[in-house]
C-alpha cells in the first residue's frame, strides 16, 4: 500500500496526498488532517474535489502532462516547474484553494508540488501542499506602516475583507457560470430538508423539489466551435435558468454540462410548469448562433436540427425519510430516463416511486 511506504511524510507541516487517476485520495499525512479536519478514514473515502477547488480540472492536467512525458514529449517524468506553470495557466488560477470540513473554519490558499508515483503497476499523484494563506493576504510595502499607522490598518482590513469575500466566492461559487457550485447547493438543500420537515404545514400540497438539468448535444458545440464557445453556450443557459425561476429559488451547476435546481416550497403542478418554462427557455431564448458570429466571425452560422441545445430534464419530490442523495438519485434517474427517451424531454419520479414522462400539450403555461 502506499500510505505503508511513506508514513514519514507524517513528520512534515505540508499536506500531503497521494490520490489516483481519477482524482480518488489514497494517502492523506497527518497535517492534513490538522488543517482539514477530516480524519484518515474519511480522507480515504473522498475524492480531491471534496477539499481542492477545481480538483477535476487540476487532476485532468496533471494526466496530459504524465502522458507527455510517457509519450516522450517531456524528458523527465517528475513534474517540473514549467509543468506546474503550464498546470497553473490552464487552470486559471496562481494556486490552489484548499476548503476544510467547515467551510466556515477555514479555508486556505496553497501552492503545491506534484509527482508521479507508481506503485504495482498502478500510476498516482503525490501532491505536496504549502500553506500561503497569510504571505498572500499581508505582502504588501511596509514602508507604509511610518507614514499613518490608522490608515494602513484600515487598508489592511478591508483587503482582508475582500480577500475573504473572495475565497468565500471561491468556496460556493461556480466560476464559469457563478451559479452556485455543488457543494453549497448541498448545504442550502441539508438545511431546507431540515426546515421543511419542521414544518407544521408540510401536507399543504407544497413540497420541497429538486429538478435535474442536462444540456443535449453539449460535446458538439465543443468538439466543432472549441472551448470558448462551449463556455458561452453553458454561461447562456445558467442565465436563463436563474431568470426562469423565482428568487427564493437556488440553482445550481452540477457539473460539466448539468444543473440542478432546488424549489423550497411548490405544488406538483408548479414544479411541471417550471420544468416547461426553463426546458422553452433554452430552446427559445439561447442565442448560440450570435455568440458564435461575435466571438468566431462566422456568417451564416447553420446548426444542423439534430444538434440543437435542448434540455433533458428529471424532477423529484421530497418526502419524509428519504435523504438528500436519495432526492438527488430520484431526479438524477428521471433524468437519465430522458436522456433514454430520446430527449428534449421531462420525466418525473412519482410518489410512489414510478417514473413518469410528462407530456406537454397536458399542461398549459399561464401567460
Amino acid at each position: 500500500m502506499i500510505s505503508e511506504k511513506i508514513d514519514l511524510i507524517n513528520l512534515t507541516y505540508d499536506i500531503v496526498f497521494v490520490i489516483d487517476k481519477s482524482g480518488k485520495i489514497q494517502f492523506a499525512n497527518l497535517a492534513a488532517e490538522q488543517n482539514l479536519f477530516y480524519t484518515q478514514e474519511e480522507f480515504l473515502e473522498m475524492n480531491i474535489s471534496d477539499v481542492m477547488f477545481e480538483a477535476e480540472k487540476f487532476v485532468e492536467i496533471l494526466d496530459r502532462i504524465i502522458m507527455q512525458a510517457e509519450n516522450g514529449n517531456v524528458s523527465d517524468e517528475s513534474i517540473n516547474e514549467g509543468n506546474l506553470v503550464d498546470i497553473k495557466e490552464n487552470m486559471g488560477l496562481q494556486d490552489l484553494v484548499l476548503i476544510s470540513k467547515d467551510t466556515c473554519l477555514k479555508i486556505m490558499m496553497v501552492n503545491f508540488q506534484a509527482r508521479k508515483l507508481i506503485d504495482n503497476g498502478e500510476e498516482y499523484f503525490l501532491l505536496i501542499l504549502r500553506d500561503i494563506t497569510k504571505r498572500k493576504f499581508f505582502e504588501q510595502e511596509l514602508f507604509k506602516i511610518t507614514e499613518n499607522l490608522e490608515r494602513l490598518v484600515e487598508e489592511k482590513t478591508q483587503e482582508l475583507q475582500k480577500q475573504n469575500e473572495i475565497l468565500e466566492q471561491l468556496a460556493t461559487r461556480d466560476v464559469l457560470t457563478n451559479l452556485l457550485n455543488i457543494r453549497k447547493f448541498r448545504e442550502i438543500l441539508t438545511s431546507q430538508i431540515e426546515n421543511y420537515n419542521s414544518r407544521e404545514d408540510r401536507d399543504n400540497g407544497k413540497f420541497l423539489s429538486v429538478m435535474m438539468i442536462d444540456a443535449d448535444h453539449f460535446k458538439y458545440y465543443n468538439d466543432t466551435f472549441g472551448h470558448q464557445i462551449g463556455d458561452e453556450v453553458i454561461k447562456g443557459i445558467g442565465r436563463l435558468l436563474t431568470a426562469s425561476v423565482k428568487r427564493t429559488d437556488f440553482v445550481a451547476r452540477y457539473g460539466g454540462d448539468e444543473f440542478i435546481i432546488l424549489f423550497p416550497e411548490i405544488t406538483y403542478d408548479e414544479s411541471i410548469q417550471a420544468c416547461l418554462r426553463v426546458k422553452n427557455a433554452i430552446t427559445e431564448k439561447l442565442r448560440i448562433k450570435e455568440v458564435i458570429h461575435e466571438i468566431l466571425g462566422i456568417e451564416n452560422v447553420e446548426i444542423p436540427k439534430e444538434h440543437e441545445i435542448t434540455l433533458s430534464i428529471g424532477l423529484s419530490r421530497y418526502k419524509t425519510g428519504v435523504t438528500m442523495d436519495d432526492l438527488i438519485n430520484q431526479a438524477d434517474t428521471a433524468l437519465y430516463a430522458s436522456k433514454e427517451g430520446g430527449r428534449n424531454c421531462i420525466h418525473v419520479i412519482e410518489r410512489d416511486g414510478s417514473c413518469v414522462r410528462i407530456e406537454p400539450d397536458q399542461y398549459v403555461q399561464p401567460e
